[in-house]
């Protein structure tokens, strides 16, 4: 028989498939990582994000858990909430079984590596998201404890992903996606992903309700597979797979059967159909770049039923904050690295998308300039790759991308702004939430080449090797004896 260990009232077995609940047992033991509100919070009311805008303040950056919370009634809710999870990418390297230390420049390149592991998911005939069933009136929205975030947001939102079959295809697409409960049965969705979107209108062009799920839980290595860049077929069940380095476990819908296959470990699973012809405003929230997404006409949901497995808890992302930032980075600086190694070559060294960009919208790329025009090259292409990318900025190779200074003292020092500033018009998507054009800008911020110019200063390397600061610096309290 498999050992298994209590979590908050669920039983774990040691053996399992990969959870939300597990994960989080291995961190609780550690404040820095793991923190638990106890106090009854009202999410409705701005508490749960109060909570940790107070704790982001403070740059600290733990995991939250809210033991509990009230739902959308005013009644103790039967989930708890746990937020805040992305926060650190030393933790979002824990999540994939990656070092620690590595969490630096080998993160994104590691990262790009599982995007090529993936293992087919297998179905099971039982799943503990299925332990629990409502249907009907009792398949309510409001018994969870919708978080609303800002004080301008329409009101409490659901930030986890939706899942949709493309027609008439077998493969899925994760996509993270708001959800806005206007009742407990009916809600809008905001969806800006190219796939998604093109699913949803091949959906809609046969007239008719269409299925969708909304998982609201799962190991947080499932969530930074979904992020992935895939190409339009990838079914991201199996992407997912080589992030949890175990095939996803899926299991027939309670709505559809086998039409519609749903992660067997998830937390929360709400059912439900979008309809084809009807919309909803949705918005404003506050979103990733720090500002409120206007107001828009969106699909329209219409729950079918919530599923949900024993001890279940509920997941929210703290929007325009570390952990949505990162969440999105990572996958970004994987997808970028592994474009540019294929397109401008190995002299491609790092890349780092910083949360000063919000995570979406700057790059910093360091490479081993072989020629003039060469950092050009691979800014244009960084432009190709991600479409929301605003500004990217090409160092040398001696410059630390995840070093702002450093890069802020590239760009000061080495561009001759007439020559090795570039403005590319007419290229801005109009998903973007931000107040703003069209426009590109590519910064050149290499050492020139094509002239004489003045070396960087350095201690040399060799001394710096054999200098090993605790054996020179006196203990502190003997100075001088």
């Amino acid at each position: 028989m498999l050992e298994t260990r209590s979590r908050g009232g669920r039983e774990v077995s040691a053996g399992a498939p990969k959870s939300l609940g597990a994960y989080l047992d291995r961190i609780r033991h550690d404040p820095a990582e793991f923190r638990t509100v106890s106090r009854r919070i009202v999410p409705q009311s701005f508490e749960v994000t109060a909570v940790l805008e107070h704790l982001h303040l403070r740059k600290e950056f733990p995991t939250v858990f809210f033991e509990n919370p009230l739902d959308v009634h005013g009644n103790p809710s039967r989930f708890p909430l746990v937020s805040n999870l992305w926060a650190t990418r030393e933790r979002c390297a824990d999540m994939l079984e990656i070092p620690r230390t590595k969490a630096g420049r080998e993160l994104g390149p590691l990262y790009a590596e599982l995007v090529d592991q993936k293992r087919e998911p297998i179905i099971v005939s039982e799943a503990p998201v299925q332990a629990n069933v409502l249907r009907g009136d009792d398949a309510d929205m409001h018994l969870l404890p919708v978080v609303r975030h800002f004080e301008m947001d329409l009101g409490p939102v659901l930030t986890m992903a939706l899942a949709m079959r493309e027609p008439d295809e077998t493969f899925y697409n994760i996509t993270f996606v708001k959800t806005f409960p206007e009742t407990g049965r009916r809600g809008g969705l905001t969806i800006h992903s190219a796939h998604m979107s093109r699913m949803t209108r091949a959906w809609e062009r046969r007239g008719r309700p269409f299925p969708v799920i909304n998982i609201l839980g799962h190991h947080p290595a499932f969530w930074l597979g979904s992020m992935a860049s895939t190409p339009w077929g990838d079914n991201e069940y199996a992407t997912v797979g080589g992030f949890l380095r175990e095939p996803l476990r899926l299991v027939p819908s309670v709505t559809w059967g086998k039409d519609f296959l749903v992660p067997a470990d998830a937390e929360i699973v709400i059912e439900g159909e979008i309809d084809a012809v009807e919309r909803t405003i949705v918005d404003p929230f506050g979103e990733i770049s720090r500002q409120y997404q206007p107001q828009e006409l969106a699909p329209v949901m219409h729950v079918k039923a919530i599923t949900y497995r024993d001890g279940a808890i509920m997941q929210d992302i703290f929007s325009g904050h570390p952990e949505h930032m990162l969440l999105g980075s990572i996958p970004r600086e994987g997808s970028l690295m592994r474009h540019l190694r294929q397109t401008v070559g190995d002299n491609v060294t790092a890349v780092h998308v910083p949360l000063s960009g919000v995570g979406r919208f700057v790059a910093y790329i360091s490479l081993k300039k072989t020629s003039e025009g060469q950092p050009k090259l691979a800014a244009l292409q960084a432009i190709a790759q991600a479409a929301n990318l605003q500004t990217v900025v090409v160092v040398d190779d001696d410059i630390d991308v995840f070093n702002e200074e450093d890069v802020l003292w590239a760009v000061n020092t080495y561009v001759d702004p007439a020559r090795d500033v570039d403005l590319i018009k007419n290229l801005r998507p109009p998903s973007d939430p931000r107040g703003l054009g069209s426009s590109r800008l590519l910064i050149d911020a290499t050492r020139p080449t094509h002239k004489a110019f003045p070396t960087r200063l350095r201690v040399p390397p060799e001394v710096m090797a054999r200098i090993k600061l605790e054996e020179w610096l006196d203990p502190v309290g003997q100075e001088g004896r």
